[in-house]
């Protein structure tokens, strides 16, 4: 079979109409394009040039092949070319913001994932418990969950995966105050208050009834799950937290669900990114990984905590927001 150092060889001789001009250009011996050319026409069964002592002629077998060798070597070189604009946009520096317990557990390792198959893409990973302008920030890319309140109209936002939210407390904690039946009993309950909610300092249910908001007065608001965590598991109180925070614990027992018969409202992990023509190759490439690495939700593959929070009829995604 022609190799393509045969195929480029040979056009370069017909449009030089010469071996040695030919070996100039493609910056070797004129009998290594000799013997390319013998080759060629060799594995062809054909004569493609026709030679004397003065000029060089173009066979009939050599004139169609020529004819068509040039157009392979043009889609060739622009495969090339359009491989090495992918390759350059790839390249460089992606900043991107994330809450702290999400960051740490799944997004440097899903950073990781990706930099092996992409290891001209570097990165900063900025963590954070707080709400984040992503381009006051000079972020790429900001990983938040659906509770976030987008701050800038020109951004867009991509759903990840829902997040389960639950309220639990420890063994000893409900053993001591008693276990709630109802949401109007967190009342009599120290509450801890995840600050990032975006219901103030209420809390939202759904039961066979209808909706029910219970105002609380939090014994404990923090905007970090982990810090919240540890308090539950200190005996500290009754908290609201996402799955992905406490499932472990909850398997293990070191924390109980409680209220298990009314729903919580559903929240996404989202991807938040600036204007799609400002989005870079890398940063697509970055989020359609991220919605590989969380479909299904990776706290989930191990197994999903028992019966941590009531069946959910609907688990809609968020719709695509662009705004500006």
């Amino acid at each position: 079979m022609a190799s393509l150092d045969q195929i480029r060889t040979f056009v370069t001789v017909v449009k030089q109409n010469s071996f040695a001009r030919a070996g100039r250009v493609l910056g070797v011996t004129p009998s290594v394009v000799s013997k390319r050319i013998a080759e060629l026409e060799h594995d062809l069964g054909v004569q493609l040039l026709l030679r004397t002592t003065r000029k060089l002629t173009l066979s009939d077998h050599g004139a169609r092949y020529f004819h068509r060798a040039v157009e392979l070597l043009q889609r060739f070189d622009e495969l090339e070319r359009d491989i090495a604009r992918h390759r350059d946009e790839t390249a460089g520096l992606v900043r991107i913001g994330a809450p702290t317990s999400i960051g740490v557990n799944y997004i440097g390792p899903a950073l990781i994932e990706f930099r092996a198959r992409h290891p001209d893409v570097r990165f900063d990973l900025v963590l954070h418990d707080r709400t984040v302008d992503p381009v006051e920030e000079g972020l790429d890319l900001l990983i938040a969950e659906q509770t976030y309140v987008i701050p800038n109209g020109d951004l867009t936002e991509e759903p990840l995966c829902p997040i389960e939210r639950v309220i639990c407390a420890s063994p000893a904690y409900l053993a001591r105050r008693g276990t709630p039946q109802h949401p109007r009993d967190l009342v009599r309950h120290d509450c801890l208050h995840y600050s990032f909610l975006p219901s103030a300092q209420v809390w939202l249910f759904t039961g066979p009834t209808g909706e029910i908001s219970v105002p609380i007065s939090p014994v404990f608001s923090t905007s970090n799950g982990q810090i919240m965590r540890q308090i539950a598991l200190k005996d500290g109180g009754l908290a609201m937290l996402p799955t992905h925070v406490v499932g472990e614990d909850i398997r293990a027992g070191r924390l109980a669900v409680v209220l298990t018969g009314y729903e919580l409202p559903q929240f996404w992990l989202v991807a938040i990114l600036p204007p799609l023509s400002r989005i870079s190759r890398r940063v697509q490439l970055l989020v359609e990984h991220l919605r590989g690495v969380f479909s299904p939700p990776p706290w989930l593959r191990s197994g999903a905590p028992a019966q941590t929070a009531p069946e959910r009829k609907d688990r809609k995604a968020p719709r695509r927001r662009a705004s500006g």
